[in-house]
């Protein structure tokens, strides 16, 4: 009996274990691929959602677009799967978008949380992931105008970078009319509603024509004209049945409606007195108007009140669809298709589908297919590069320096990056993207010799070759370089060496965070520790001057060294010690960990360079 509970409760473990959701880092540079490859072949029966009937031409056109992206992309980090869609089916909170054309096309999934099952078999641990779409007849969602839109028409605005918090950062990472793959193409960045980030979008249209239309202030202020009175009776009709049986109550809230209203009208006239005889501009309104606006006196087109000097930053169009177009959408062609993503650049799995949806995915064949097709006429899709697709490598050989210290004897591990090319990511070492997007890598500097990784804004740059444990006692050292106008009070390059009982996870570890000073000043060290088993040993922060390290020379360099001799700790700055430590370092722990950090970086002289970095047995 006592076995089979000791086997039972084993399989409980190994069931749980199997339950739990893997750390998304320890699958970034897993090519998973797709669920199921489904190479579609067209629909037999139509489909109907709410009075939208969709045809067989039109759902197949789902299925062909969903084997050209599974053709054109195999999820790397995530676990990837592909669905066919039509319009959203219309609900209690969405009849506001009741006036867009239908639409249908098909939309991929990466799912970034993932588990293992009981057969050990990787799913989504949850339904979060990251999702590219390819729909005709689509409209970017989330900004429909929900007072004014009505079945007939959907008004809606199409807020971008101005919308955005730091708008050049957004638009230096999302600005696709550069981009060679999609230069022929009308390609723009939507802000998401209630987030910073936003959603890539490419729109093929027959010969550019977009089918989002801008509206006139005439156009704008007869909309509003006409909304008035169908929100008055809505908005007194929702009094009427909240207070069904109360007239006192009915009374008190139609009254008040009734002056809101009055208010409404008479601040719409004082608008259209204002832009009389500018009734032919663009609108220019608010990202998310309201009918409420007219209620304070505010000006629809401007910052300010009605009476106010007019104020447009930050106001953008308003749009509607084309009604010849929105017709033509019920017939079997699509009018224009529509290519939407979202991605962050320092997510891994994202930044990957990203990358190969640009580089991948035949824009081209997708517009001739659909807009011009004799040039593609039994021509089956084809991606413009190989969705397996690897950047080549450039291996060069190790320095004279680099041969020579790694033969010595009392080398435990040497690092100079002459085996990596220059503007490539370092062989044998990996770190998370900056907020940009980019990698560590590989550089040269005027006036110094070999070579260097550039760290900017880039956490966690760690060897993968690394021997595990370290030596009990050693000595590492390595140089750092701060270029010439360094930012003042930019963040420190952190080094740091830990016990971690799993990736990432330090039970101990020895931080030190360094920076140069401003114009000639000294640079600072900030220690930081943590040694607490056995008890008694250092932990906590310490502040010490780092000499001789500032921004004012064309290469800052100084070298680090970190001295561990049973328990003491010593640190050198070049030659001088700066600091020195008795009982600081259990003299039986073993550190399995190593790793650089530079946690941000808000200008382009805020980087460091590292070299050299040697561990030597003592």
């Amino acid at each position: 009996m006592k076995k089979i509970k000791i086997t039972l409760l084993a399989l409980l473990i190994v069931a749980f274990a199997r339950a739990q959701e893997i750390p998304r880092q320890d699958l970034e540079d897993s090519v998973i691929g797709w669920m199921k490859v489904y190479h579609f072949k067209g629909v037999k029966e139509p489909l109907k959602v709410d009075d939208k009937v969709y045809s067989v031409a039109q759902l197949s056109i789902g299925d062909s677009l969903a084997n050209w992206m599974q053709a054109s992309y195999i999820p790397k980090g995530g676990l990837g799967d592909v669905k066919k869609a039509v319009s959203t089916k219309l609900g209690l909170y969405n009849q506001h978008t009741a006036g867009l054309p239908q639409s249908y096309g098909a939309y991929a999934k990466t799912y970034v949380f993932l588990k293992y099952n009981s057969n050990h078999k990787l799913i989504p641990a949850t339904n979060l992931g990251t999702t590219w779409s390819i729909m005709a007849n689509a409209v970017p969602s989330g900004w429909e105008i929900r007072d004014l839109s009505s079945p007939q028409q959907c008004y809606f605005t199409l807020p971008s970078f101005e919308a955005s918090q730091d708008p050049e950062s957004v638009k230096k990472i999302h600005d696709l009319t550069k981009t060679p793959n999609l230069k022929p193409y009308i390609s723009f960045w939507v802000k998401n509603v209630e987030a910073g980030n936003g959603t890539d979008y490419v729109l093929l249209c027959k010969d550019n024509k977009s089918p989002f239309v801008k509206l006139t202030k005439g156009e704008y202020l007869q909309i509003l004209e006409n909304a008035l009175p169908v929100i008055y009776q809505n908005e007194k009709k929702n009094i009427i049945e909240k207070e069904q049986g109360n007239q006192k109550n009915i009374d008190y809230f139609v009254g008040y409606l009734d002056a809101k209203n009055e208010k409404r009208i008479a601040n719409l006239k004082s608008t259209k007195e204002k832009y009389n005889d500018r009734i032919g501009e663009t609108a220019l309104i608010s990202a998310q108007p309201s009918i409420t606006d007219l209620e304070t006196g505010k000006d629809v087109f401007s910052n300010g009140y009605i009476s106010d000097p007019e104020s447009t930053s930050g106001r953008v169009p308003v749009y509607k669809i084309d009604p010849v177009m929105a017709e033509l959408c019920k017939t079997d062609h699509p009018q224009w298709i529509l290519v939407s993503w979202w991605w962050t650049a320092n997510d891994p799995a994202e930044k990957y589908m990203h990358e190969s949806i640009i580089n991948n995915f035949n824009f081209d064949y997708v517009y001739n297919f659909f807009f011009d097709p004799e040039k593609v006429k039994s021509q089956p899709y084809k991606p413009l590069r190989s969705p397996s697709f690897k950047e080549a490598v450039t291996v060069t050989k190790a320095s004279e320096s680099s041969k020579k210290i790694s033969a010595d004897q009392s080398t435990f591990f040497f690092e100079d990056f002459s085996t990596t090319g220059i503007g490539e990511k370092p062989i044998g070492w990996k770190s998370k993207l900056n907020s940009d997007g980019k990698n560590c890598i590989i550089a040269t500097l005027d006036g110094e010799s070999g070579n260097w990784v550039q760290i900017k804004g880039n956490e966690d740059l760690i060897p993968s070759q690394l021997k595990k444990p370290l030596p009990q006692n050693f000595t590492l050292s390595y140089d750092l370089i701060a270029p010439q106008n360094f930012t003042w009070g930019g963040k420190r390059l952190a080094f740091q060496l830990s016990k971690e009982t799993s990736p990432g996870n330090a039970e101990s570890f020895l931080n030190i965070g360094i920076r140069p000073g401003f114009d000639g000043s000294n640079g600072e060290a900030v220690i930081e520790t943590k040694f607490t088993s056995p008890p008694g040993y250092l932990t906590g922060t310490k502040w010490e001057v780092v000499p001789g390290f500032s921004n004012n020379k064309k290469n800052n360099r100084i070298t680090v060294t970190i001295k561990k001799m049973d328990e003491t700790l010593q640190i050198f700055i070049d030659k001088n010690k700066i600091a020195e430590y008795e009982k600081a370092i259990p003299s039986a722990l073993l550190f399995n960990a190593m790793s650089f950090t530079h946690v941000s970086s808000d200008g382009e002289t805020e980087k460091y360079f590292i070299s050299n970095i040697r561990i030597t047995k003592d």
